[in-house]
């Protein structure tokens, strides 16, 4: 559901997300994939210029009342975390699409809590099995189709965690559109990622780690 090709017709264009708790549901007018990322970019021009913790978010509806965000605006070449996002988290309480223009923007909402895959156990130093307990999905258990589905499951463990402790639920809300080329080229500065780090956010860059690495040649 929501996958990139679904929201764009454009396969050169890249894709935006942000993933967090929502820490407070909007009213029902607001609660549109539309309303939802109608301030991405002036919340990625802040993330990438605010002078101070504060600045990070006291100026935005979004952040300051509704949703307190794992990472800045993460982008990707072309792919939505939206059908891994539902293949992990098993009970959405809402979600929504909406065409625009020129593209289509969409959220999802759901109860903090990845999929169960069975049970592990729990054996003691004599072989013997002392408890068996359900867990949860894990990287383990999931093949990623790039290093970008593997960021975003590692982003999203932590933030389940965080809604857990928060007894709130987790948001992910996406637009296609914005350059993943600029956010390769032009990462954060080391002051900024630390304000945003200062700020709550749980990794302080756009794209994985991994994407500033050079391609190893065969």
């Amino acid at each position: 559901m929501y996958a990139f090709d679904e929201l764009c017709d454009e396969p050169d264009s890249s894709f935006c997300y942000l993933l967090g708790v929502l820490k407070r549901t909007p009213k029902e007018s607001k609660l549109r994939p539309g309303l939802l990322s109608s301030e991405f970019e002036w919340i990625q021009n802040v993330e990438d210029q605010a002078e101070s913790v504060k600045d990070t978010q006291k100026c935005s509806p979004l952040l300051r009342s509704f949703v307190k965000p794992s990472a800045p605006l993460t982008i990707t070449p072309g792919w939505s975390p939206f059908p891994l996002a539902f293949s992990v988290l098993p009970n959405c309480i809402r979600h929504g699409r909406e065409e625009g223009e020129y593209h289509n923007s969409a959220f999802a909402i759901w109860q903090p809590e990845l999929k169960p895959v069975g049970k592990s156990k729990l054996v003691d130093e004599d072989g013997h099995v002392r408890t068996t307990f359900a867990r949860h999905v894990s990287e383990q258990d999931l093949e990623f189709e790039n290093i970008h589905a593997r960021h975003f499951f590692w982003l999203l463990e932590m933030t389940v965690l965080r809604a857990q402790e928060a007894k709130k639920p987790v948001i992910l809300i996406g637009i296609p559109g914005f350059s993943y080329g600029t956010a390769i080229t032009h990462e954060m500065p080391a002051d900024a990622r630390l304000r945003l780090l200062q700020a709550g956010y749980l990794f302080p860059s756009r794209v994985p780690q991994m994407a500033h690495e050079p391609v190893p040649e065969c």
